[in-house]
Formats: structure tokens, sequence, C-alpha cells
């Protein structure tokens, strides 16, 4: 029997020119568009969204890879909605990685980076339970629905 190799997960700050690596990403996780009513972004969408991180010092976005592999995407606000509160809006893993400890692992690499943070908002876009229980066991807890298509999820930070 061969030893399962753990590759480490290393996040990586997303830059404009991984516009078609992140593309890629969400294409071939199709199944988190269909759950939030919408479709993938075409490439020149996730080239502008890209373009839109350097405008805005708040924002932060990551790609999550395995070795040389993009096998997620983080992105996050801080600051937002207060100043000590940092908002997780989007944390995927493509699909074929899904249920492998990835998003758990980029959640504390997350938590243990935010410098100066009070707390951690989740928002969890269409009716997703999956990625309800998930925040839930991360020990997140429902604070409000923000319409039909949103929850937000709220974390204390130990530490700051």
């Amino acid at each position: 029997m061969g030893r399962m190799r753990t590759l480490s997960l290393n996040l990586r700050p997303a830059q404009p020119e991984d516009a078609p690596l992140l593309h890629g990403l969400f294409r071939q996780s199709p199944g988190y568009f269909t759950l939030i009513g919408m479709e993938p972004p075409s490439l020149e969408d996730v080239v502008q969204d890209l373009l839109t991180l350097e405008k805005d010092p708040r924002r932060r976005a990551f790609l999550l890879l395995l070795g040389v592999e993009a096998v997620g995407y983080l992105d996050y606000k801080l600051h937002y909605p207060e100043p000590a509160d940092a908002t997780l809006s989007l944390l995927l893993i493509r699909e074929d990685h899904q249920g492998q400890g990835l998003g758990r692992r980029a959640l504390a690499h997350l938590m243990d980076h935010l410098a100066g943070a009070e707390r951690l908002y989740a928002v969890v876009y269409g009716n997703n339970p999956r990625a309800k229980s998930f925040f839930q066991a991360q020990g997140f807890r429902h604070v409000k629905d923000g319409g039909p298509a949103l929850s937000w999820y709220v974390r204390e930070l130990s530490g700051g």
C-alpha cells in the first residue's frame, strides 16, 4: 500500500493574469453556479472582477493551490461591515476536490491571518444547505437572512 501524500494547500493572492486559471476553476464547479441561479462568469467577467480587486484596498482574493493545481478560490473583504470585521464572500472548492477538508483548511488559514479582525462573517448565497452546514460545523452561527438568496453567518475570532 502506498502512503497517502497530503499536498500542502497554498494560498496565493489572485492577480488579473490568473483570470484563465480562475475561469477554469469556475467552469469545473458548475454545481455552485446552478445553486445560486447564475451562469458561470465569462473569462471577460473574471478579468474585470480581478481588476476591481486593485481598486478596493479592503478586498482580498486568493487562489487555493495544491501543488501547482488551482483547486479553490477565496474572496473576502476586510473592515466590513464594521472596522473590526471581515466578510468572506466566496470560498469555492473545485467540485472534484470537495469533501477533502480543503475548505476547512483554507478557512483555518484565513482565520489565522486576519490580524486585527474580531469577527469573521460568511455570506451564503442561494439555497445552499451544504455551505450552511459547513460554516456551522466551523463554529459559525447564523445571524440573519438578507432576503431569500442570502444568509449571514458569524464567528468570533480569538486574538485579533
